[in-house]
């Protein structure tokens, strides 16, 4: 019994295929929690920018309740990384001069020490070794 040589094409490329899929990439799911005030933060973004250039990509997640968590699939590589975590909420007092059917203004609730790019103090350390579990207070 000969099997058509099309079948084994076709077998090769499903093969292929599936070899593909299953290569590690080397990405490591991130989760942990944000406290602000000795509460958790109600809503608001985390990313983590890699300290070492070259060293991978950054990558963020949503703050829910306190908590987010990054998938390996959109995870970042084993490194240094510095943390901006932002809680953006609307202005209680906007400017009146507001453009016709623009977006409310927002202001950040988070002090620069955590929300800002240049003036974060916040780290963490992935690593292949750990849970990578973070947990950030923000007094």
């Amino acid at each position: 019994m000969t099997i058509p040589l099309r079948a084994v094409c076709v077998f090769l490329c499903l093969l292929a295929i599936l070899a593909g899929c299953s290569r590690e990439t080397g990405r490591l799911s991130v989760k942990g929690s944000v406290t602000f005030k000795g509460l958790p933060l109600p809503h608001g973004n985390i990313q983590f920018f890699p300290l070492e250039e070259g060293k991978g990509e950054s990558a963020g997640a949503m703050i829910s309740k306190g908590s987010f968590e990054i998938p390996a699939d959109k995870g970042m590589l084993s490194g240094k990384y510095k943390v901006v975590i932002s809680c953006a909420e609307e202005m209680k007092n906007p400017p009146k001069n507001l453009a016709r059917g623009s977006s409310p203004p927002t202001e950040e609730k988070l002090p620069p020490e955590f929300s800002s790019f240049e003036k974060t103090r916040a780290t963490a350390e992935v690593t292949s070794a750990g849970k990578n579990i973070f947990d950030f207070t923000i007094p």
